[in-house]
């Protein structure tokens, strides 16, 4: 992992912009490994995730600060979650990122949803339409004795129950890629889980923290007539130091 000073940060979050949001942490991955673009959007969605926590841990600390709301009274939740708590053990599936199972007496091969699937699914309104067209996908083929079918016609030829096993082994597979939070109200005892995207937390922590960069940028450029590349190039503490001066 490559460290990039504030301006090349500020430089890939602004080209990264008009991506939407799980191809877009994606290209961040892509510019802090220094990877051809698109390396990150391909990774299984578990195997991007975990960098995701790692870079979020390296950037900002290992705490994450949520707020929740309970579904059944609407009390606010301020929880602090350990990014380490968050890592899921690494399984042996994910690191092959293909899955050959036995069903219904066919073969099925697959591989693991990555992000660039992700985002297709999510454009379906439809849940079950969008697990559709996210199992197509990820189908690599159907082998049943002397005859093999890929994505759409694959999904053809596999029973209901096929298609649940299916998914359930997908899932089971890549566990780092559906974080859920087990939750449960102070006020009044509601027990619930809520899903926790890594990716729009960073990209959320990211964009705050580019305004507070651009904000200090134009206090010191407005007092001492420094350029961007200057003010960029002094480290966060004495940047911090000066605007002190300035502000007092």
């Amino acid at each position: 992992m490559s460290t990039l000073s504030s301006a090349d940060w500020l430089d890939l979050l602004d080209s990264s912009r008009s991506l939407p949001p799980p191809l877009r942490a994606c290209a961040l991955l892509d510019g802090v490994w220094q990877a051809e673009p698109g390396w990150a959007a391909s990774l299984p969605l578990g195997q991007r995730d975990r960098q995701l926590l790692e870079l979020q841990q390296a950037l900002f600390g290992p705490q994450l600060e949520l707020l929740a709301e309970c579904p059944r009274c609407g009390e606010r939740l301020e929880l602090a979650l350990q990014v380490p708590d968050l890592m899921m053990p690494i399984q042996p599936q994910t690191s092959a990122e293909e899955l050959t199972l036995e069903l219904d007496g066919r073969t099925l091969r697959c591989r693991l949803p990555d992000s660039r699937d992700l985002w297709a699914a999510a454009q379906l309104a439809e849940e079950g339409q969008a697990r559709a067209l996210l199992m197509s996908r990820c189908l690599q083929a159907v082998d049943s004795r002397a005859e093999a079918r890929a994505g759409d016609d694959a999904l053809v030829a596999l029973s209901d129950s096929a298609l649940q096993t299916l998914s359930a082994a997908l899932s089971a597979a890549d566990p780092q890629a559906h974080t859920e939070l087990a939750l449960q109200c102070p006020a009044c005892q509601h027990d619930w889980s809520e899903g926790f995207d890594i990716a729009s937390y960073l990209l959320g922590a990211l964009a705050s923290w580019s305004e507070r960069c651009l904000d200090q940028v134009h206090l010191l450029a407005r007092a001492y007539g420094w350029s961007e590349a200057q003010v960029l190039a002094l480290s966060p503490s004495r940047r911090a130091r000066y605007l002190e001066r300035v502000l007092a």
